[in-house]
């Protein structure tokens, strides 16, 4: 099986009333090489979504599935910093650039 690269997209703002949401979206089906999960129009994340973020994080290392995220506003980014995900996230401020880091990793 041929297996590709999977683009998550979420937008806004991630909180507590959007958990089902953000836990349904954060799924890896086993056919994906890697995951862009892209928060490019992401403003604001509290820690219900920063959680899920960490199991997300945590499940596809499990599976050994390479995971990067496109930050685009500023605040996202100084969360996902401050939060200390930059250290389990590979942080990318535009897709073309997290995409091609992803497809190298995918091909070893």
């Amino acid at each position: 099986m041929n297996k590709s690269i999977a683009v998550i997209r979420l937008d806004g703002e991630l909180e507590i009333g959007r958990k089902t949401e953000i836990a349904a979206a954060l799924v890896i089906a086993g056919t994906e090489s890697a995951i862009l999960l892209d928060f490019s129009d992401v403003n604001y994340a509290d820690s219900t979504s920063l959680a899920e973020l960490l199991r997300f994080r945590d499940e596809a290392a499990k599976r050994e599935v390479p995971v990067a995220i496109v930050t685009g506003s500023r605040q996202f980014a100084r969360l996902v910093q401050y939060a200390g995900l930059s250290h389990a996230f590979r942080i990318f401020d535009n897709r073309a650039e997290a995409l091609m880091n992803l497809a190298h990793d995918a091909k070893q």
